[in-house]
C-alpha cells in the first residue's frame, strides 16, 4: 500500500510538469507530420489528372470508390474525436476521482502482465503434447516410474556387458601369454637335450682320446638333465592347466556376453515402446513434460482467477470513467499505462491527433476526387446524355444521386 500510495502522489504531482515538458516535442512532431499533407495533394494532382480520360462506367465507380471511402473516413475521424474528448474529461478529473482511476488502473495494468505472463508460458507447450497429456493424464506417473525402473536397469545391463567384454579381453591376452610360455618351455626341452648330447658326444670323443672312466661323468650328465626336465616338466604342466582354465574361462564369459545381449534386447525393446508411446527419447524429457503440463494447468487456474480480478478491477475503472463522462470507457481496460503514465496519456494523444489530422486532409482530397468525378459525369452527360442510364445502374444501388437527375 506504501508504494502505490507513493504512486499515486507522484502521479498527481508530476502530471501537468510532463505534459509542459513534452508539449512543445508533441508541436514540433505535428508539424512534421503535417508534411504528408503535402504528398497526399500530389497524388490528388495525378487522381486529377487521370480522371480526365475516365469513361463514364469508369468515373462512375471511381465516384462511388470515393464516397464510400469517404464515409469510413468520416466515421473513423468522429471516433477519434470521441476518444479526444474522452481523454479531455480524463485530463479534468478531479484529485480524488483520478486517485481513483489510478487505484484501480495500477491494478488493471499488473492483471494485463500476469496474463501476458501466463500466454507466453502456456505457448510452450504445443496443442498435440497437451492433448496426449489429457488423455494420458492418470497413467504418467507409472509410465515415469517404470521408464526410470527400465533405464536403470538397462544401465546396469551395460555395465556388466562392459565388464564381461574387459573379462574376455583379458582372458584373451592371458591365452596369448600361456601359448608362449609353452613354446618358450618346449624350446628349453630342446636346448637341454642339445646340449646333453653334445656334452655326451664330447665326452665320448675325449675318452677315446685319453681313455679315462666317464660312466660318473655320464651319470651327472643324466641327473643334471632329469632334474631339469623335471623342473620343465611341472613347469608345462602348469602351464598348460591355466591355459586350459583360461580357454573356459572364455567360453564361460562368451555365454554371459551372450545372455547379457540377450537381457539388453528385450530391455531396449521395452524401451523403446515406451519412448514411442510418450513420445520422448528418455524419462527426463517425459519427466520436464510432465512438470510443464502441470504447470500449464496451474497457470490456467490463474489465469481464471486474474481473469475475475480484471473483470472486478476493468469494472471498476470503466465506472469511474463514466462517472466523468467518459464515452468509451471499456478501450481504457487495455491501456491502463495512459491513465497511469501521463507521458503514455500524452502519446496517445498525440497518435490520435496526427491520425485526425491525417483524415482530414484524406477527406479533403476526397471531397476533391468527389466534385472532379461529378464533374466529369456532368460533362460526359452533355454530350453523351444517352449514357445516364450506365451512370444510374452504377450509383443507385449506393444511394448516390447526381443534383441534375
Amino acid at each position: 500500500m506504501a508504494l502505490l500510495d507513493r504512486v499515486r502522489r507522484g502521479f498527481l504531482r508530476s502530471r501537468k510538469k510532463v505534459e509542459q515538458d513534452i508539449e512543445s516535442d508533441v508541436l514540433k512532431e505535428l508539424e512534421h507530420d503535417s508534411e504528408e499533407a503535402f504528398v497526399n495533394h500530389q497524388n490528388f494532382v495525378v487522381k486529377k489528372m487521370k480522371a480526365k480520360e475516365l469513361t463514364m462506367e469508369e468515373a462512375s465507380r471511381e465516384l462511388v470508390s470515393t464516397t464510400k471511402q469517404l464515409d469510413r473516413r468520416k466515421i473513423e475521424y468522429e471516433q477519434i474525436t470521441a476518444y479526444l474528448t474522452d481523454i479531455q474529461l480524463i485530463d479534468q478529473m478531479t484529485d480524488e476521482e483520478r486517485e481513483a482511476a489510478l487505484e484501480a488502473a495500477l491494478k488493471v495494468a499488473a492483471l494485463n502482465k500476469d496474463r501476458e505472463d501466463i500466454k507466453s508460458e502456456q505457448e510452450r507447450m504445443n496443442n498435440r503434447e497437451r492433448r496426449f497429456f489429457e488423455l494420458h493424464e492418470d497413467e504418467i506417473e507409472d509410465g515415469i516410474n517404470l521408464m526410470e525402473e527400465q533405464e536403470e536397469y538397462q544401465a546396469a545391463v551395460r555395465n556388466d556387458l562392459r565388464l564381461l567384454e574387459e573379462e574376455k579381453v583379458n582372458l584373451k591376452y592371458e591365452e596369448k601369454y600361456y601359448l608362449e610360455k609353452l613354446i618358450r618351455l618346449k624350446n628349453a626341452v630342446f636346448a637341454i637335450i642339445t646340449l646333453a648330447l653334445l656334452l655326451t658326444a664330447f665326452t665320448a670323443f675325449m675318452f677315446t682320446i685319453y681313455e679315462f672312466d666317464i660312466l660318473l661323468l655320464i651319470l651327472f650328465y643324466v641327473f643334471v638333465v632329469a632334474v631339469f626336465g623335471t623342473l620343465i616338466f611341472l613347469k608345462y604342466r602348469n602351464v598348460n592347466y591355466a591355459l586350459s582354465y583360461c580357454r573356459k574361462q572364455q567360453t564361460k564369459a562368451v555365454k554371459l556376453i551372450n545372455k547379457v545381449k540377450v537381457k539388453w534386447v528385450n530391455n531396449a525393446s521395452t524401451l523403446d515402446y515406451l519412448y514411442s508411446k510418450y513420445n520422448v527419447m528418455s524419462s527426463r524429457e517425459l519427466i520436464a513434460l510432465w512438470e510443464q503440463y502441470n504447470k500449464v494447468k496451474e497457470n490456467e487456474e490463474m489465469y481464471k482467477r486474474s481473469s475475475k480480478e480484471l473483470t472486478h478491477y476493468g469494472n471498476q475503472l470503466v465506472k469511474v470513467l463514466q462517472n466523468v463522462g467518459v464515452h468509451d470507457a471499456d478501450i481504457w481496460i487495455n491501456q491502463p499505462e495512459a491513465i497511469i503514465d501521463p507521458r503514455e496519456m500524452v502519446e496517445v494523444t498525440h497518435g490520435l491527433n496526427v491520425r485526425r489530422q491525417n483524415l482530414r486532409e484524406e477527406m479533403e482530397v476526397d471531397e476533391d476526387m468527389i466534385d472532379l468525378a461529378t464533374s466529369n459525369i456532368r460533362e460526359r452527360l452533355k454530350k453523351h446524355p444517352e449514357e445516364i442510364v450506365i451512370a444510374r445502374q452504377i450509383l443507385e444501388p449506393y444511394r448516390i444521386r447526381l443534383t441534375f437527375d
